[in-house]
């Protein structure tokens, strides 16, 4: 499973006993995953050590040799480390697994990027309507209006979202009641590919590539992050939850003061929560640090002024709008919670959408009518659709789908309000959240943030040097800070690192190391990765 906790220390601390001569040749820990290195798979074969001698009573140590003589190299070490040509000298390389064994906000860690911002998403022509009435969900072909399965999914499905590959989420909220008794409900994948072979309105259980059970209590919110993972907000239990989008497995709980109703991501990889109190009350605003693994920030009646909460979105302008299921819209600053403006618009405010023209969509099941709205000014135009409308989305063209629960049906608006189509779906249908995918690509500058703790087992080590590998185009910047300490690294000052080209001089002591990384770019056409770090570390004599 790949662990999230923050500042998460795989290494072991170990202290340091002297047990070979660091300048000789050896076997290597260079390569394949971080952590345990089997001997007997690496250059000498089982029981050598390339001539140098080890102590069975030692401790092991990150340096690329078998310390302890078990057999292995570098056990329990996330940094692949290895003799530097100098004597006394260790080179660590921090890379692939290891990026892992930290905690990040908004990147795509892993392949041969590293630690990489994420692309556009996929721009694939379906939207998904859950059927809460009939436990299904219809996939629709965007670019002619045409509803081309009917997939059978779990007890009354809700919130849906799409991935960046394309891939379905599909969130259930089976048990009605707020008290967390009743069954743990499921979440399911389905394929953005597939195209089910049987016919609406037939229900098909085809096209699920996973069916996640038992994943939270009265699910009502669902979100995807930038490495394709999932968060599921759980009514009933005050809580979101991180599940890993290729193998369904929980990754990450993080704890609510209040009841998430509906949750979504923004353009720096913050989870920002439209809830309810604890006591069952409208109006919460939470903001989820994935890195930090809690939330941050918090609004309440206070701040949001006696506005309720309902659907939400992200401009990708420094905003987060949300609807207040009565008249009005209203803004949350991402940087810092300042609420405003707040615009009257219409009669009772439901899902809401971004688009790239500086408007925000909204549905009002009142008025049977979609609202555009203009982010700067509030100036509002009304485009009737089916009874109901609860849903609102922006395809991958640019047009606008509303999903009306009354009339079990969706209407496919262009741009400037014009119906296109108007689809017939399942019994209830009922979706709040970006299910068409296309939310991530409104973002044009985004950031991202690493952080992480190494260890070494090296008492007294002096890091003298770092080299970074990757690319950071001219639209891109990219910073790096480090703190090492032998005993308490928390408390050590950080220091910002002065790149010229590759490599910058360091000049801190200690076993353990702490980087942070922060990547920012402006073009989403070119985005900024760093495939490795490269220490050289001085050994204590």
């Amino acid at each position: 499973m790949r662990s999230r906790s923050a500042l998460l220390t795989s290494a072991l601390v170990l202290s340091l006993l002297p047990a070979c001569d660091c300048t000789s040749p050896s076997r290597v820990n260079d390569g394949g995953d971080a952590g345990s290195t089997d001997a007997s798979t690496r250059d000498g074969g089982a029981g050598d050590d390339g001539g140098r001698a080890c102590t069975p009573s030692g401790a092991e140590v990150c340096d690329g040799a078998d310390n302890d003589c078990n057999g292995k190299v570098d056990e329990g070490y996330t940094l692949l480390c290895r003799p530097c040509a100098d004597a006394g000298c260790v080179e660590a390389k921090l890379s692939g697994g290891a990026f892992l064994a930290g905690a990040s906000r908004n990147l795509a860690i892993g392949d041969d990027l590293g630690l990489a911002l994420p692309p556009l998403p996929r721009a694939q022509p379906y939207i998904y309507i859950s059927n809460s009435g009939e436990d299904t969900v219809s996939k629709i072909r965007t670019t002619d209006a045409v509803e081309v399965g009917r997939i059978l999914v779990g007890t009354n499905p809700s919130r849906t979202a799409v991935d960046g590959r394309g891939d379905a989420w599909i969130a259930m909220r089976g048990n009605v009641s707020d008290d967390g008794s009743g069954p743990l409900e499921n979440v399911i994948k389905i394929s953005g590919d597939c195209v089910p072979t049987v016919a609406p309105p037939t229900p098909t259980r085809e096209c699920i590539l996973l069916d996640r059970p038992k994943v939270g209590n009265l699910l009502r919110g669902i979100a995807v992050d930038a490495r394709n993972d999932i968060w599921v907000g759980a009514y009933a239990t005050l809580e979101v939850i991180l599940i890993d989008g290729e193998t369904g497995e929980e990754l990450q709980r993080v704890g609510l003061p209040g009841r998430p109703y509906g949750i979504a991501m923004d353009n720096d990889g913050y989870l920002w929560v439209s809830a309810h109190s604890a006591a069952g009350a409208s109006g919460r605003v939470y903001r989820v640090d994935p890195a930090l693994g809690q939330v941050d920030l918090a609004l309440g009646d206070a701040e949001l002024q006696g506005n309720s909460t309902y659907g939400l979105a992200a401009d990708g302008e420094g905003g987060v709008w949300f609807a207040n299921f009565r008249d009005s819209v209203f803004r949350v600053d991402t940087s810092d919670g300042g609420v405003g403006p707040s615009y009257t618009v219409g009669s009772i405010t439901r899902g809401l959408a971004a688009d790239d023209q500086g408007f925000i969509w909204a549905a009002d099941s009142a008025q049977n009518a979609l609202l555009k709205i203009d982010r700067r000014t509030g100036a509002t135009l009304t485009f009737p659709v089916g009874s109901g409308p609860v849903g609102v989305a922006v395809d991958h063209e640019g047009n606008v789908w509303s999903v009306n629960q009354g009339s079990g049906d969706a209407t496919k608006l262009s741009p400037d309000g014009g119906v296109l189509a108007t689809v017939q779906v399942g019994s209830d249908p009922y979706t709040y959240s970006d299910m068409t995918g296309s939310a991530w690509r409104l973002f044009r500058t985004m950031k991202g943030f690493f952080v992480g703790r190494y260890e070494t087992g090296l008492a007294g080590a002096r890091w003298k040097r770092v080299t970074w590998a990757g690319a950071v185009p001219s639209t891109s910047s990219f910073t790096v800070r480090v703190r090492a300490s032998d005993g308490n690294l928390s408390q050590a000052p950080w220091r910002d690192v002065a790149f010229t080209g590759q490599s910058a001089a360091l000049d801190l002591v200690g076993d353990s190391l702490e980087l942070e990384v922060r990547l920012t770019t402006a073009d989403r056409q070119a985005l900024p990765h760093v495939e490795q770090f490269t220490f050289q570390i001085e050994r204590q004599p």
